[in-house]
C-alpha cells in the first residue's frame, strides 16, 4: 500500500515538472492598419491592434476617420489572418465581413484602395434601419458561424439605427401630418442593455466573431467641467466593449501646387479611453491620406523623428527629405523594421511608467 502510494506521489511530481501549458495567450488581435494604433491598443505593434474576438466601439466625429479606420482593420484581415497562427482559433480557411452602412457615406475610392475583391468580398448591408433589425442579423451571422471562418460585423453607425417603435411613431406622424411625440423614448437604449449585447457576447463565445461598433461624437451644451464630448448608447457599451478608441482630426495637410493649396490628409489622434486587454489611456496619431488611407510609414517617421524632420538617418545613409526615405523603405520592403523601431521606443517608455516597488509576493 505504501509503495503503491509513493509510486503515485513520484508521477504526480512527474507529471507537475513535464507540465506545459497549452497557451499562455489570452487576447489576439487583429491589425488596425497602424504600428502606432496597435500599440495603443495592445502594447504590440506589428501583432497587435484591436481584441480578436471582442466587442470594439470607435469614436469620433465626422472628419475623424473613423469609417476608414473600420474598413483598414477589416482590409488586413481579408488579406493576413489566413496567415497567422492562432493559439486561440481553429485555422482560418475564409474570411466573411459584414458592413452595415446605414449612413451610406462610402464615398472614398475603395476599390482603389483596398483592390475589387476586397470590395467584392464584403457583404454591404443599406437596408437595416433599427437595433433590432440589426441584433436579428447579428443572430443569424453568428449562428451560422464555421468552424474554420473568421467573422467580422461592422455597424455603422450605431447613431443612424432607430428602434422599432421610434420608427412607427414618426410613420404615424407622418400619415397623420403633425409633430411625432416629443417625449424622451428609452427603447433604443433598453433593448441593447436588456437583449442585444449581453445575447451577443453568448453568441460570440468560443467562435472566431468580431464585432466593431462605430459611434459619432456629441456634445453637452453649457458644460462648464468634465467631458464636453460624449457619444451615444448608454451603460451597454460602456460596458460591453473591449477596447475604446476615440478619434479626433488634429491636423489638416496641405500640399501647394500651381499657386493652388489643397488639403490631401489628416494627422488623426487616437485616445483609448476604454481597454480591457492592455493598459489604459494610451494614445497615438496617425496620418490618413485621402484616396490611400492609413500611412503607416509617416505616422512612424512622426513617431521616431518628428512630424518636422526633413533629414534622416537610417541604416547607414543620410535621406535628405522624408519622400526619399519613404521610397527607400517602400522599395527594400522595410516597415517591419520601422515598426520594430517603434515597439522598442514604446516599450522604453513603458518600462520608464513602471513603479520602482517590493512586489507584494
Amino acid at each position: 500500500m505504501e509503495t503503491k502510494m509513493k509510486k503515485e506521489i513520484e508521477q504526480i511530481k512527474s507529471d507537475i515538472k513535464n507540465f506545459t501549458p497549452a497557451s499562455k495567450e489570452r487576447t489576439e488581435f487583429i491589425s488596425s492598419g497602424s504600428t502606432l494604433l496597435n500599440l495603443a491598443l495592445s502594447q504590440k505593434g506589428i501583432h497587435g491592434g484591436f481584441a480578436r474576438n471582442r466587442i470594439i466601439n470607435i469614436v469620433g466625429d465626422g472628419s475623424s476617420g473613423k469609417t476608414l479606420l473600420a474598413l483598414e482593420t477589416a482590409h488586413w484581415a481579408f488579406r493576413n489572418i489566413k496567415k497567422v497562427k492562432s493559439k486561440l482559433f481553429p485555422s482560418v480557411k475564409e474570411v466573411k465581413i459584414a458592413y452595415i452602412n446605414r449612413e451610406r457615406v462610402m464615398d472614398f475610392p475603395i476599390e482603389k484602395m483596398y483592390g475589387q475583391d476586397f470590395v467584392n468580398a464584403v457583404e454591404w448591408r443599406y437596408d437595416i434601419a433599427t437595433v433590432e433589425e440589426f441584433g436579428r442579423y447579428f443572430g443569424r451571422l453568428a449562428l451560422e458561424h464555421k468552424e474554420n471562418e473568421c467573422l467580422i460585423i461592422i455597424l455603422d453607425s450605431w447613431d443612424s439605427l432607430n428602434s422599432e417603435a421610434g420608427q412607427e411613431r414618426f410613420k404615424q406622424a407622418a400619415l397623420k401630418d403633425e409633430s411625432p411625440d416629443g417625449s424622451y423614448k428609452t427603447e433604443k437604449a433598453s433593448y441593447a442593455s436588456k437583449e442585444f449585447f449581453n445575447n451577443a457576447c453568448d453568441l460570440m463565445t468560443g467562435k472566431d466573431i468580431t464585432l466593431f461598433i462605430i459611434s459619432q461624437t456629441r456634445t453637452k451644451i453649457g458644460i462648464t467641467f468634465g467631458e464636453k464630448h460624449y457619444r451615444s448608447g448608454g451603460d451597454a457599451l460602456n460596458f460591453y466593449t473591449h477596447q475604446v478608441p476615440w478619434l479626433a482630426e488634429i491636423e489638416k495637410l496641405k500640399k501647394t501646387f500651381k499657386g493652388e493649396t489643397r488639403v490631401y490628409g489628416v494627422r488623426m489622434l487616437a485616445k483609448i479611453k476604454r481597454n480591457k486587454v492592455a493598459k489604459p489611456f494610451r494614445q497615438a496619431e496617425s496620418i490618413i491620406l485621402f484616396d490611400y488611407g492609413i500611412d503607416n510609414i509617416s505616422s512612424m517617421i512622426n513617431y521616431l523623428w518628428g512630424p518636422k524632420a526633413s533629414k534622416i538617418e537610417f541604416d547607414g545613409y543620410i535621406f535628405k527629405n522624408r519622400e526619399e526615405f519613404i521610397g527607400y523603405i517602400e522599395e527594400n520592403d522595410l516597415e517591419d523594421e520601422l515598426s520594430k523601431m517603434c515597439e522598442d521606443q514604446w516599450a522604453e517608455i513603458e518600462e520608464a511608467m513602471v513603479p520602482e516597488r517590493k512586489r507584494k509576493f
